[in-house]
């Protein structure tokens, strides 16, 4: 079993709603995370560093198990909080 993970950008924290990052991430933006990273636009590379963990843990374990769904993660710079939720 592998299921694909919906990646939300839920919250970005800046007035524009845009990270000023390298990456601009923008509030609302998804991204599929299957077996590649996200294409033609993908997500900031330091974003998927912090939430690779929890995206193969849930992407691993069937929705019930112990690893629960959905999941937020926030980036290492605390600006773009992630929301992380199984594919049906």
């Amino acid at each position: 079993m592998f299921n694909h993970i919906r990646c939300e950008a839920a919250v970005v924290r800046t007035d524009t709603a845009i990270c000023p990052g390298v990456a601009k991430t923008k509030q609302g933006e998804v991204y599929e995370l299957g077996g590649r990273t996200p294409a033609p636009v993908g997500m900031c590379c330091q974003a998927m560093t912090a939430l690779n963990s929890t995206r193969l843990a849930m992407a691993a374990t069937a929705k019930g198990s112990d690893v629960k769904d959905p999941q937020e993660i926030t980036c290492p710079h605390g600006i773009v909080t992630f929301k992380l939720s199984r594919i049906e």
